[in-house]
């Protein structure tokens, strides 16, 4: 009753605030409600799955099967119901103990603010996970936490083996759906389908719509791992450290899923384009066919599903080795405690040796401890000390003792928890077989290959998402017909030909349509690394099958002797590892005790004093280390700073400013030499550093203008977006002139010359009747007035100006060495499609140098 009290309190408070009157909390909780089922708030808050209460069970699956429900719960709520999930297990001790609270009269305001307070994490899925007398039941609850509101609860049936509760269809599947109905969060109707009946019967077309969600959701939860290591990066926190590594490991294994599914998408999408293809003939069949067609897959279909029954227990073996590394992570989890225990211990240690020293040195001396001059003997001082001395011993003693006691508190259930591990690896040995009938194998087909009278089949067998074997191969007319197909060169009789042709046309309409006509088994065994690498697996595959699904007649066989290997992350070690306990002990040995352990001197132990000392003088050294580096960081960043200016000053010493304009035009067109500095390639037909740049399209030059810019570090001119560009004339980077900047570059200024600086081409350009059929070395010919080269000849240049009557056309001027001199004049100008390039076309680029 408290706990409803308060938070009645609480929601009414924040209505007050909000609306101010009883009537319009009402209409907005529902406007909240509405919203809620449009919006999935879910992906901008963190969700954190706790683990909060465990009854029943008992030994090693109390420490392993725990573990194993989190990590799927985290997985389907990311992956089905799209929400931001984080990692936090320093906040998760922390989480169990104010979700028991919230169930109790212990909770109050305070616990309320807390509990939002120690997680990142805004919401929380607190599970509950019982052994009953016939199985396993899986509780959950959805809670806000920063208002301690349950805001959805729901419960599983019961299942009878813990493997049902993680696997496909079983009860966290279930939960995820009741969670995104009572959360009003949208699923989809295959993602219904998916957590409801596994993905065994799905058709192609949902097959492959299944694969595209996965792909958009495994970029999602890159993301999201991203951005999460990023915030992680910043801390030392050894919490934060061990959440990176555990990401960093999810998002390696998400990797090689991804690469599953693209791979997968590949086979389908072919498959859908012969179902498709399969699909237009399908007004061309005849009744019969059709009807003996849909029979067959009728028939097909039924026997499918009684297959299913039979071999759905002999799925999962990467869940088996999943099982295995949840088993490894909670033995490394229950050492890592108990050496935080120890930890803690010690430091609880060192403490006491502080305080019972300074209580001995500072009480007071008795008669009998003084002298006649009333100062302590040498006899008490030594007493003294030896008390001091006792004390340690005394107290290292009960620091061993205590971390015993905490080390044989979980010595048993460590050793049942490696037996247990040892005996399910061993168990990997064993003969194990995989069927299509299940949801790890999967099976697409191709077309007819009728020189080998089989259909081309490809297999991948997918476990928990990672693939794990692939392959191709022929299956036979008779897998499917029963007979042998008749032999095409021999065969005169065409009614013959025709039913092999029918049959053929009928199977292939099955196959690529998704019906189980046919099954597959591979047969494989699995081995284990050494310790040293027992995170590695290697699958051993041995024999493929094909089964006709309605004869129940195994009809091909196939010996496959390949061997994949696979690495589980992250690497859970089992080998012992010494820490604070095993340390002090050789620190503190008996031999070496009286003369070297914690001698006191100045209130202060040796050891503790020359730790610290070497712990200053590293920190020194890191200090001293971080200041060169930081040091040599600066010089670089000035060097770099200096040579770009320098360069800078040199480029822009190539440019000639206008005279009574607002801006400058470069001296040369631009060179091979200067455009493959900046783009890094050379698209010219005739090579030379020094010759202009030619073979280039309008939107190469505008490219060009933007990548000289940002390198030089001026405002970009240009903003391009696919095929439009739109410029920002003012700003002060380099771009492409107006046809009247460009011609009133090349008048120069002087007389109204025919060509750039003379009447007479020779002297100012090369053209068809100089340059003999060749580009040339730019500033060969004279300048004109205002220094400018080659204006006129050698390459067109391109300008900004479109044509009024087609926008995708560009304007150039000045002539080439591939036209006669009348096209080199001043006044000509000539359009061109913007994404045209020739031999004989390059540009020139200026500057705008004020406002305008």
């Amino acid at each position: 009753m408290k706990k409803i009290a308060f938070l009645l309190a609480i929601a009414f408070i924040l209505s007050l605030n909000s609306c101010g009157t009883t009537e319009s909390v009402s209409i907005n909780n529902h406007k909240i409600e509405q919203k809620a089922k449009k919006e999935n708030k879910f992906q901008k808050n963190s969700v954190q799955v706790v683990n909060q209460e465990v009854v029943n069970l008992v030994g090693a699956e109390a420490a392993w099967l725990p573990g194993q429900i989190q990590d799927k719960l985290k997985s389907n709520l990311q992956e089905f119901l799209g929400m931001k999930t984080v990692v936090d297990s320093k906040s998760e001790a922390a989480l169990k103990k104010l979700q028991a609270e919230s169930e109790s009269n212990a909770r109050d305001e305070s616990t309320a603010i807390e509990l939002g307070k120690i997680t990142t994490a805004k919401f929380a899925l607190f599970t509950k996970l019982r052994k009953t007398g016939n199985g396993y039941v899986i509780s959950v609850d959805f809670t806000d936490l920063t208002t301690g509101e349950q805001m959805a609860s729901a419960t599983s049936k019961e299942y009878s083996k813990a493997e049902y509760l993680y696997g496909s269809t079983g009860a966290i599947d279930e939960l995820t759906l009741a969670l995104g109905e009572k959360l009003g969060i949208q699923i989809s109707d295959l993602n219904k389908n998916l957590l409801a009946s596994g993905s065994s019967n799905l058709s192609v077309d949902d097959q492959l719509a299944l694969a595209k969600q996965n792909e958009a959701q495994f970029q999602k939860m890159m993301n999201a791992y991203d951005a999460e290591l990023s915030k992680l990066m910043t801390s030392n926190d050894i919490n934060a450290i061990q959440n990176k590594n555990r990401i960093e490991a999810e998002k390696a294994l998400l990797l090689e899923k991804q690469n599953a599914e693209k791979k997968r998408q590949e086979e389908l999408k072919a498959q859908k384009t012969r179902a498709d293809a399969d699909a237009k003939l399908e007004a061309e069949r005849s009744i019969a066919l059709k009807t003996q067609r849909d029979q067959m897959a009728k028939d097909a279909a039924a026997k499918a599903a009684e297959v299913r029954k039979l071999k759905i227990e002999k799925q999962g073996v990467l869940g088996q080795i999943n099982i295995i590394e949840s088993k490894k992570k909670a033995l490394v989890e229950i050492r890592q405690n108990v050496e935080q225990c120890s930890q803690e211990l010690y430091d609880q240690l060192v403490q006491d040796r502080k305080n019972e020293e300074s209580r001995i040195r500072n009480k007071n001396y008795t008669t009998v401890e003084l002298g006649s001059d009333g100062q302590p003997t040498e006899q008490s001082k030594t007493r003294r000390e030896n008390q001091v001395k006792k004390s340690y011993e005394d107290l290292t003693s009960k620091f061993f003792a205590d971390c015993e006691a905490v080390k044989q508190s979980t010595i048993s259930q460590q050793q049942n928890l490696l037996q247990e591990i040892r005996a399910d690896q061993k168990e990997l040995g064993n003969i194990r077989t995989v069927s299509s009938v299940g949801d790890e194998l999967k099976v697409s087909f191709g077309t007819y290959e009728g020189s080998q009278n089989g259909w081309n089949a490809y297999l991948s067998l997918c476990s928990d998402g990672l693939l794990l074997y692939t392959d191709n191969f022929i299956v036979n007319y008779e897998a499917l017909s029963d007979k042998k197909a008749p032999n095409v060169e021999k065969e005169l009789d065409d009614a013959v030909i025709q039913e092999y042709a029918n049959n053929v046309d009928m199977y292939n309409s099955l196959l690529v349509c998704g019906n189980p006509i046919v099954y597959f088994e591979i047969d494989y065994t699995v081995t284990v690394g050494k310790d040293d690498k027992d995170n590695q697996y290697e699958f051993n595959f041995n024999k493929l099958r094909v089964i006709n699904t309605i004869s129940g007649k195994t009809t091909q066989t196939k010996n496959l002797n390949i061997k994949r290997q696979i690495t589980m992350k992250p690497m859970w070690d089992l080998r012992e590892f010494a820490g604070v306990v095993e340390m002090q002990k050789a620190k503190e040995s008996s031999e070496k005790y009286v003369t070297e352990s914690y001698m006191v001197k100045f209130n202060i132990c040796k050891a503790d004093a020359e730790a610290k000392l070497v712990a200053e003088k590293e920190e020194k050294l890191v200090a001293e280390k971080q200041a060169k580096i930081e040091a040599e960081k600066k010089a670089k960043i000035a060097a770099e700073k200096r040579a770009k200016d320098k360069l800078k000053n040199d480029f822009l010493a190539s440019f000639v400013k206008m005279p009574n304009k607002n801006y400058s035009v470069m001296k040369t067109e631009v060179t091979q030499k200067l455009y493959e500095s900046i783009m890094g390639k050379n698209p010219s037909v005739f090579k030379g550093e020094n010759n202009p740049v030619e073979n280039v399209s309008w939107y190469d030059a505008i490219e060009f203008c933007n990548a000289l810019s940002r390198k030089l570090g001026f405002e970009l001119v240009y903003t391009i977006t696919g095929e439009n560009v739109t410029q920002n004339i003012k700003a002060n980077g380099f771009r492409l002139s107006t046809v009247e900047e460009w011609q009133y570059a090349a008048r120069g200024g002087g007389p109204n010359y025919r060509y750039s600086g003379n009447d007479n081409l020779d002297y100012v350009g090369w053209y068809i009747g100089n340059s003999k059929n060749t580009t040339h070395p730019v500033a060969q010919k004279q300048p004109n007035a205002y220094g400018l080269y080659d204006m006129s000849g050698n390459v067109w240049e391109w300008c900004w100006d479109s044509n009024p009557y087609d926008s995708n056309k560009r304007c150039y001027c000045g002539g080439s060495w591939y036209h006669s001199a009348n096209y080199c004049e001043v006044s000509n100008e000539l359009w061109g499609y913007a994404y045209d390039s020739y031999f004989n076309l390059g540009f020139r680029i200026v500057r705008s140098t004020g406002n305008r």
